[in-house]
């Protein structure tokens, strides 16, 4: 793909789905939702809360977006749509591992998680072309690294999570429409 093709499927992406920032939104919700459930029922009820709500993001992220943010559609076949695909598969992976830790190892099973949708975030910055997202990825492996060496942050790590998550949303949408 050629400079010109990926500036021009990255705006394509971008215009159809406000930057990206509705799903960032939607997931800060999901995390806030799963750290309150966590304080209330425990890790498990807080798994269950993320895997659910994890379906959701996309769908809900884009009603947002067509709400709100009245773009076109993406232009089917781009290949940045396929890499969307496919960055969905390390994210059902980490899910499967995450839910293995669930039962063997329950403290490591969030921040796990974590890590693996922080990982995910790098991605975005080739679909969407915005830096910040290299900067999102990082904030989850910061928050999530030191977790699994031990460290106990003074509130669980969803709610750390879901606030840098709706903190960036903020900023890609300001991005977004400084942009278009």
């Amino acid at each position: 793909m050629t400079d010109a093709a990926l500036a021009a499927a990255r705006r394509d992406l971008s215009r159809a789905y406000a930057g990206g920032a509705p799903g960032v939104f939607v997931s800060g919700l999901v995390w806030l939702v799963a750290g309150s459930v966590w304080q209330l029922h425990g890790t498990m009820a807080a798994f269950a809360a993320l895997f659910v709500g994890g379906m959701a993001i996309h769908p809900l992220g884009l009603l947002i977006g067509r709400l709100f943010f009245p773009a076109p559609k993406a232009t089917v076949g781009k290949p940045l749509e396929t890499l969307a695909v496919e960055a969905t598969i390390p994210l059902f992976v980490g899910v499967l591992i995450a839910w293995v830790l669930l039962v063997r190892a329950p403290d490591l099973a969030i921040p796990v998680f974590a890590a693996i949708v922080g990982a995910r975030y790098f991605l975005f910055r080739t679909m969407y072309g915005d830096i910040a997202y290299w900067a999102l990825g990082g904030a989850f492996l910061l928050i999530a690294a030191p977790t699994l060496f031990g460290f106990a942050w003074p509130v669980n790590i969803a709610f750390l999570i879901g606030g840098v998550e709706l903190i960036f949303a903020a900023s890609i949408l300001r991005r977004w429409r400084r942009r278009t």
